[in-house]
């Protein structure tokens, strides 16, 4: 029965995001919706506490926003799923790319927090690096690595880092520079 109600969180939680993002979009919002393979990796001291270092974090669903000068709002959601331990984050983010926000390739740096649900709701702080590889105006690939650093006051939950590979869809239209690679004649 509790999986069964884990299985429910999750796909209310999935349809509030993909609507509020149908209804927010506009030809002036840079929305993006990402679905990524995700995984949390403790250090081994750290993990004999926890129960395990390496806690599968799949799917993990993304929502951004560009907002100005360079600066993305993100938010996500995974859960862990078919894995001894429990392990809910909610994250928040702000995503600064360097101004290459229309290129094909898009390094950037990040801060934010999260909330994660283990044994008790934890908050951590987050930073980061992630790079999104463009295939055309409406479809990437994003890569990222986030570490998300926890206080020694909390037991819950100890400082991780947090890995994840996944596609990223442009619910707008993304205006993009020529190739990065292409050469001029």
């Amino acid at each position: 029965m509790k999986m069964k109600k884990k299985y429910n969180y999750i796909i209310v939680v999935f349809l509030f995001i993909a609507t509020m993002s149908l209804f927010s979009q506009n030809e002036d919002n840079k929305w993006t919706f990402g679905i990524d393979l995700a995984s949390v990796k403790y250090s081994d001291a750290d993990g004999l506490l926890l129960g395990g270092s390496f806690i599968n974090q799949s799917p993990r669903f993304s929502l951004s926003k560009y907002m100005f000068s360079n600066i993305t709002f993100v938010g996500a959601f995974s859960t862990a799923i078919g894995d001894n331990q429990k392990y809910t984050t909610f994250d928040g983010l702000a995503r600064y790319d360097f101004g290459t926000s229309k290129n094909n390739v898009v390094p950037y740096i990040f801060i934010g927090g999260s909330f994660i649900k283990a044994a008790a709701l934890t908050p951590t702080a987050n930073f980061g690096v992630g790079n999104t590889f463009w295939f055309s105006s409406k479809y990437g690939l994003n890569l990222q690595l986030m570490y998300k650093y926890s206080q020694d006051k909390f037991q819950s939950q100890k400082s991780h880092a947090m890995t994840s590979i996944g596609l990223v869809y442009s619910l707008g239209y993304r205006s993009m520079n020529p190739r990065l690679w292409a050469t001029e004649h």
